[in-house]
C-alpha cells in the first residue's frame, strides 16, 4: 500500500481564555527591592558599602564582569536609579561629553552603544575604513564626534626584527580615529607611523601574536589635542589632533621628561590617563613591573620647558593594593579622587579626600571585576515602564521599574493569553509582585504601564511571556524527557567543524550520529532551557546514556548567560558500549535561575551517542509531604490532631488535582500568624506539621485555610497553655 500525505490547513484565530482564570496578585515575598522602590531580578550583582563618610553627590556608573552582565546607576546608599541586563559584557559605562551615556559590549557584538537620558540606545559606533573596534576607550566629544581605538593587525616577519621572532607573527596594532556623526573618519592616527614594535620591553615579541601597544586610553587635553595611554609600552603621549605630530612622550623607552617626587619614578602599566582642568594629568598605575609590584592612583604635574613630571599628589593604600588589569582614576567635583581597583578581589569604588582619607568605599557582593567606575550627576527618565519576568516553580514574579528617580509610582498590569494583552488584571504601587493562579501548560503575555500624578498613562513596555510549567517536588522538571515525542522541547547544535545528523531511534531513544565531533565538548550539544532552579534547594541530574565505543560526554546544568555557570557541579564522564544510568545530586549554591539549560555536550569524538530518559527533579525535603500516593475523588481539609495542642499538631488535607496550593493560620481578628503552604503540588493527601514553639502565640482560639483553586475551607484550631 502507498503512503498517502493528507494535508490539512487550519486557521486559528487568538482567543483569550483569561476570563477563565483567577490570578492572584500580591506582593513577592521572594524579590528583592530597595529602599527607593526599584526592584531587581535575582541574578542582580548587589553591592556592599564598607565606608561612607560624606562622599560627593554623582551618581555611582558601574558595570560586573562576572556572574550576569548588568550596567547600572547607583545612589550613594547603592540602590540603583537604572540598570539593565546586558546580553554580552559591557564595560566603561558612563557620562559623555556630549550628555549622553555610552557603553561597550564584548563579544560577538565587538562595538559601542550611545544611549540618551531615557535609556533608549541612539547609535552604534565602530571604528572605519576595516578596522575592528578595540574595547578600551570611546569619547563622545560635545559635538558628536567620537574618538576611539581602531584595530588593525598586520603579519610581520618579527625574526628581523628580534633572535628567535616568528617569521609570520601577528602584531597587533592600535590606530586613533575621530569619526563624525555621519561616520565620515576626520582624523587618523596610525601607529606604525608612530611607534616602534621593540619599545615593548616586557611584552614576548617572539610569540606568535603580539600585544605591543595595548592603548586603553584617550583624553582631549585644554588644548584640544589628546593625550594617550599606551599601556605595553608604559607611555602617554600627547599628540596634535590637528596634525598627528608627536608633542611628547611620558615614560616607557622614549621618556623625554625627569620625574621628580616620585619613589618609583613613573608609572608602570598604567591605565584611564586623564587630562584635568588644571593642566596636570591623573592616571592608574598599575604597577606590574614596579619593585614591589604596587597600584596606586597619581597626578602628575608636566613642565614641558624643564622637561620634568612632578608626582603632585597620589593615593597608596594601606596596606599596598595590587590590581593587575584595568582600573581608573576619576577627579570629582568637590575635590575628592574616585579610584576603581578594578580585579574581582578588590573593591570597585575607593573616594577619598585630597588628604586621602576615605570617603566611601564600595564594592560587589560577589566575585566580579569592574573595568572603569565613575561619579556623574544624572536625571534619566525612562519613556515607559521596564519589566522583568522570573517564572518560579509555583507562581510568577513581575518587576516593575520606570526608572525616573521618582519615588512613587502607579502602574497598570496588562495580562492575556494572547500576544499584546490590553486585558487590564490589576493596578499597583508595587515593584514586585507575584502571580499564581495560572492554567498549566498555557502561556502567558505580559505588559505594563504607570500613570503619573495628572492620571496621563505611558506607553506600554516591553512584553515578556512565559510558558506556564509549574512543578511540584519530585516532578520531571525536563520536558519530553524520554523523546516520546520526538526532540521536541530539546536543541541539537552543531559548532563548525562539527558535523552529524541527530534522530530519535525505534527504540525511542536519541542517537548524536557524528561525523565531526570538533575541537571543543560543545561544539557536538544537546540541549533543553525553561529549567527553574531555586537557591538553596537539593536537585537529581539523572539520564542514560552508551556509545558505540568508549569516549567521554559532559553532562551539566548550566546558566544560558556567560559565564555559563556549572550549577550541577558535574564533569566529564566516560561512556562504553554498555547502557549505564547516571545520577548526580547537588544542591543549587548559587542566585535562583528561572531559565538554566540542562546539556550534554558531546563533542571531542567522532563515536556516536545515544542517550535517553534524562531527568532534573528537585528532591522532596523529609518531614512535609504527601501522606499516602492514593489520589483522593477530590478536596477537604481535615481536623488538625491533637487539638486542643501545645505545642505541636498536625494538619491533614487532600487535593483531587495538580494545582497550587496554600495553607494559611490566622487569629480571631483575621492577621495571619503564618503560611504553612504556598506551592504547586500534585494530587494527594498531605500532612503538614504545625509548631508554635518558635510562634510565641499565647492561648486562644486560631483558624486555618485551605485555598486549592477554586476551594476554599477553614478550620478552628485551639492553643491552650
Amino acid at each position: 500500500m502507498k503512503n498517502i500525505l493528507l494535508f490539512i490547513f487550519i486557521v486559528t484565530i487568538p482567543c483569550s481564555i483569561l476570563s477563565a482564570q483567577s490570578i492572584t496578585i500580591k506582593p513577592s515575598t521572594s524579590s528583592f527591592v530597595f529602599p527607593n522602590g526599584v526592584s531587581v531580578p535575582s541574578d542582580y550583582p548587589h553591592v556592599s558599602i564598607t565606608v561612607k563618610n560624606n562622599p560627593d553627590t554623582g551618581y555611582i556608573f558601574i558595570n560586573n564582569w562576572g556572574g550576569t552582565p548588568y550596567i547600572a546607576i547607583l545612589d550613594n546608599n547603592g540602590s540603583p536609579v537604572f540598570y539593565r541586563k546586558m546580553p554580552a559584557y559591557a564595560r566603561d559605562f558612563k557620562l559623555q561629553a556630549n550628555g549622553m551615556l555610552s557603553y561597550r559590549l564584548a563579544d560577538p557584538y565587538f562595538r559601542f552603544y550611545e544611549m540618551d537620558s531615557s535609556y533608549t540606545v541612539t547609535r552604534e559606533i565602530t571604528a572605519k575604513n576595516g578596522y575592528g573596534t578595540d574595547e578600551h576607550e570611546l569619547q563622545i566629544l560635545p559635538n558628536g564626534n567620537v574618538l576611539l581605538i581602531a584595530l588593525e593587525n598586520k603579519t610581520i616577519d618579527m625574526s628581523k626584527l628580534v633572535s628567535g621572532g616568528k617569521t609570520n607573527a601577528t602584531v597587533i596594532g592600535n590606530n586613533i580615529q575621530e569619526i563624525d556623526p555621519s561616520g565620515k573618519v576626520v582624523f587618523e592616527w596610525k601607529c606604525w607611523d608612530n611607534l616602534n614594535i621593540t619599545d615593548a620591553v616586557h611584552e614576548n615579541l617572539t610569540a606568535q601574536t603580539i600585544d605591543y601597544i595595548h592603548t586603553n586610553a584617550i583624553s582631549v587635553d585644554n588644548d584640544s589635542n589628546i593625550v594617550v595611554s599606551f599601556r605595553h609600552l608604559s607611555e602617554v603621549m600627547k599628540i596634535n589632533r590637528k596634525t598627528g605630530k608627536t608633542m611628547w612622550r611620558l615614560g616607557g623607552k622614549n621618556n623625554q621628561f625627569t620625574y621628580v617626587n616620585d619613589l618609583f619614578n613613573g608609572s608602570s602599566y598604567q591605565h584611564d590617563v586623564r587630562a584635568l582642568p588644571n593642566g596636570n594629568y591623573t592616571m592608574m598605575d598599575n604597577g606590574n613591573f614596579h619593585s614591589p609590584a604596587i597600584s596606586r592612583a597619581v597626578e602628575y604635574k608636566i613642565d614641558t620647558t624643564a622637561k620634568t613630571a612632578t608626582l603632585v599628589w597620589q593615593y597608596r593604600h594601606t596596606p599596598d593594593r595590587y590590581t593587575w588589569w584595568m582600573g581608573n582614576v576619576q577627579r570629582l567635583p568637590n575635590g575628592n579622587t574616585l579610584i576603581d581597583w578594578a580585579d574581582g578581589s578588590l573593591p570597585k569604588l575607593t573616594e577619598v579626600t585630597p588628604a586621602g582619607t576615605k570617603a566611601m568605599e564600595l564594592g560587589f557582593v560577589s566575585y566580579a571585576h569592574s573595568y572603569r567606575v565613575f561619579r556623574f550627576p544624572w536625571k534619566g527618565k525612562a519613556k515607559a515602564p521596564v519589566l522583568i519576568l522570573e517564572a518560579g516553580t509555583d507562581k510568577i514574579n513581575l518587576l516593575i521599574n520606570k526608572f525616573d528617580q521618582a519615588p512613587k509610582h502607579t502602574f497598570l498590569i496588562y495580562a492575556d493569553t494572547i500576544p499584546n494583552p490590553v486585558r487590564l488584571i490589576d493596578t499597583i504601587s508595587l515593584g514586585a509582585v507575584e502571580l499564581t493562579g495560572f492554567m498549566n501548560g498555557k502561556r502567558y503575555y505580559f505588559r505594563v504601564t504607570s500613570k503619573d500624578n495628572a492620571g496621563i498613562e505611558s506607553p506600554f513596555s516591553n512584553e515578556e511571556n512565559a510558558l506556564i510549567k509549574f512543578f511540584a517536588p519530585g516532578e520531571n522538571l525536563v520536558v519530553n524527557s524520554d523523546f516520546s515525542n520526538g526532540t521536541l522541547q530539546w536543541s541539537y547544535v552543531l559548532t563548525s567543524p562539527a558535523t552529524g545528523t541527530p534522530f530519535v531511534t525505534s527504540a525511542g531513544e536519541f542517537l548524536a550520529q557524528i561525523g565531526n565531533g570538533g575541537t571543543q565538548t560543545w561544539h557536538v550539544q544537546l540541549k533543553q532551557e525553561g529549567i527553574p532552579l531555586i537557591n538553596g534547594q537539593k536537585y537529581r541530574l539523572e539520564f542514560d546514556a552508551y556509545a558505540a565505543g568508549s569516549r567521554t560526554i559532559e553532562p551539566k546544568i548550566e546558566k544560558i548567560a556567560s559565564p555559563n555557570t556549572n550549577y550541577s557541579k558535574t564533569s566529564t564522564i566516560a561512556l562504553t558500549t554498555v547502557l549505564k544510568h547516571f545520577s548526580y545530586d547537588f544542591t543549587m549554591q548559587d542566585a535562583t535561575d528561572y531559565n538554566a539549560r540542562v546539556v550534554l555536550n558531546c563533542g571531542l569524538s567522532d563515536i556516536d551517542v545515544t542517550i535517553d530518559n534524562v531527568s532534573v527533579k528537585q528532591l522532596v525535603a523529609v518531614g512535609v509531604g504527601p501522606a499516602d500516593t492514593h489520589v483522593p475523588d477530590g478536596f477537604s481539609l481535615q481536623q488538625n490532631f491533637p487539638n486542643p495542642f501545645n505545642p505541636e499538631s498536625v494538619i491533614i488535607y487532600s487535593i483531587g488535582s495538580n494545582l497550587h496550593v496554600s495553607l494559611r493560620v490566622y487569629d480571631v481578628l483575621g492577621r495571619e500568624i503564618v503560611s504553612l503552604v504556598d506551592q504547586y503540588q500534585t494530587a494527594g493527601t498531605y500532612r503538614v506539621p504545625f509548631s508554635i514553639s518558635s510562634l510565641q502565640l499565647p492561648s486562644g482560639i486560631y483558624f486555618y485555610t485551605l485555598t486549592a483553586g477554586t476551594f476554599r475551607a477553614t478550620k478552628r484550631m485551639v492553643v491552650l497553655k
